[in-house]
């Protein structure tokens, strides 16, 4: 007690002083890669001080006369908060405190320093000066300005240009191509975690987090066939995160969503907005890493477990563009209000209270419609990425009453899945799942954007997941298990495929219904005609939906050895 009362008593001691006493001192500032790196030195001051930075085209001699572009700087801004658990674990005792790194195969920071990363925009291009100034515990600024100590006397130049993360590691990065050719495989990680000895840091501009400058962190390594991104779900927000249950540190989880505009002050939440921030990050990341180590554009996928599922969802079914398939173990599939409801996971992050339909995201949807995933699939109008995911009925961190709902969804939109359940708990869902559904973990990266697909539909030896009740409906069950395809042809004017349907204890002969899903020279317009031959039946005529896409139903498969079909124009 007596410590903070001192350091109070010593900051209102350097508020009041001549200019000459400003706690920030040494103010340098380098641009690289389309930002300024700016680095000080600082007083000690009192728990609860933050520092902002302000920027000007002209010498800065007064911050009325510049423009704020970073608030709520930590104290010691230049130490590396990723390398201290604390940051992550209530409880955890601090570990000695560390600079970051902020050059390829650089010295660490002084930890003891700030740091501020500013992303110039169009428009800040040209001299740029800036300034630092800190606000006291009490939310009192102390503006005064002392060239050369808290404000540059040389400008930096600014350019506009292509963001590039620093190295962490000893000795040189890897070359760009490293990753030629090969797929694309982003794994997200479960609440709680971080991923240690990362690769690469960035600083992100704006667009990435409540406030410009904020360090994130990812590794990306090259393993066989495949290069593994392993992006981390936290944010600094200078602040205990004392409303999630869970929580109570400064560096949070996002459920890989984002999280509310004013989070770095619990009072001003109400006035922020559910923002997309992580999201917009690893769109930042996957577009890096495909650019520099030159991966195989079609062959791009994202998995995870718990909330890595819950991410491997709302994520990657929102980016049919980039993700060929995905695999999630547990996930959240709806955030839904109801006692115990999945919401619980968003609200203390983006809302001050529970979530109601009257909180909008920064893209004005209402936040539980953005984060329905059924609603997503049942409006979609793309082919979305196929989806493997388990799930367990006595979940109490994933509420079934959810899961149901959306594996209708899928069926009904005619979507490509698979989906097993269990009577499992969180930890222990799909543990004991058979060897097939297992093998779903790697079956996944079978998928590519530039090759069609069957989606299956209202099979016959799909089992019933109930109303949500979770003792309702088969307490171990499965949709789409065991639905196979092999050898497809895409052709302008004729497509033929071989569909096949097996696992331990199938009953033939198993009944669906298929939908050409991703098609590259066999695509038909809404309302065309086409011919289907199933197996040596008589053909019959098929008409595309108003989508496009050509549905077959009723398809019998017999055996194990499938069923051939041959579809032509010109029906």
């Amino acid at each position: 007690m007596w410590k903070s009362v001192i350091l109070m008593l010593a900051f209102a001691v350097l508020c009041s002083r001549s200019r000459a006493d400003s706690p920030v001192s040494d103010l340098k500032a380098k641009a690289r890669n389309g930002q300024v790196f700016l680095t000080w030195k600082e007083a000690e001051t009192p728990e609860g001080t933050s520092f902002n930075v302000y920027s000007s085209s002209k010498p800065i001699k007064s911050v009325r006369s510049a423009e704020r572009v970073g608030h709520h700087i930590e104290r010691h801004s230049a130490r590396d908060w990723w390398e201290d658990p604390a940051s992550f674990r209530k409880g955890k005792p601090h570990a000695k405190p560390v600079g970051f790194i902020i050059e390829d195969g650089g010295k660490r920071l002084d930890p003891s320093g700030g740091l501020f990363v500013d992303t110039v925009s169009k428009g800040e291009e040209g001299k740029g000066y800036y300034a630092v100034t800190c606000t006291g515990p009490d939310g009192k600024e102390n503006k005064k300005i002392v060239p050369g100590k808290n404000s540059l006397r040389k400008p930096v130049t600014r350019k506009v240009g292509e963001l590039k993360p620093i190295w962490q590691h000893k000795g040189k990065p890897p070359a760009p191509g490293a990753g030629k050719g090969k797929a694309l495989w982003l794994n997200l990680h479960a609440k709680g975690g971080v991923i240690p000895n990362s690769e690469y840091l960035l600083f992100g501009d704006e667009s990435m987090g409540w406030r410009r400058g904020l360090p994130f962190t990812f590794s990306v390594r090259v393993s066989g066939e495949e290069v593994v991104v392993r992006p981390t779900d936290r944010v600094w927000i200078n602040r205990p995160h004392l409303e999630a249950g869970d929580g109570g540190t400064p560096a949070i989880w996002t459920f890989w969503y984002g999280y509310n505009s004013k989070i770095y002050d619990r009072e001003e939440m109400g006035k922020g907005i559910p923002t997309n921030y992580t999201e917009r990050r690893n769109l930042w990341i996957l577009k890096w890493v495909r650019e520099y180590y030159q991966t195989d554009p079609n062959a791009c996928y994202v998995s995870g477990s718990s909330m890595g599922a819950c991410g491997s969802i709302s994520f990657g079914l929102r980016h049919p563009e980039i993700f060929a398939a995905l695999h999630a173990r547990v996930p959240i599939y709806s955030y839904t209000n109801p006692p115990g409801g999945s919401a619980r996971r968003l609200a203390p992050s983006c809302w001050t209270g529970p979530l109601t339909r009257k909180v909008k995201t920064n893209e004005g949807e209402v936040l539980l419609d953005r984060m329905n995933g059924a609603k997503l699939v049942a409006e979609a109008k793309n082919d979305l990425p196929y989806i493997f995911a388990t799930n367990g009925r006595k979940d109490g961190s994933i509420p079934w009453e959810n899961n149901p709902p959306f594996y209708r969804a899928c069926n009904e939109a005619r979507q490509g899945c698979a989906f097993w359940w269990d009577d499992g708990t969180h930890p222990t869902a799909g543990q004991n799942a058979p060897e097939d559904v297992k093998a779903w973990t790697e079956l996944f990266k079978r998928f590519r954007l530039d090759q069609s697909y069957p989606a299956f539909s209202n099979t016959s030896t799909n089992k019933d997941p109930g109303n949500g009740d979770p003792t309702n409906g088969d307490i171990i069950g499965w949709i789409n298990r065991g639905m196979n395809w092999k050898d497809i042809e895409d052709k302008t004017n004729e497509y033929t495929i071989t569909i096949t349907a097996g696992y331990p204890g199938i009953a033939y002969p198993v009944k669906t219904d298929m939908t050409l899903r991703r098609v590259q020279k066999f695509t038909t317009r809404p309302g065309e005609k086409v011919k289907v031959q199933i197996g040596r039946s008589k053909p019959i005529t098929i008409k595309a939906d108003r989508s496009g896409h050509v549905t077959i139903p009723g398809i019998e498969i017999p055996s194990e050895k499938g069923v051939r079909i041959t579809i032509r124009r010109g029906g």
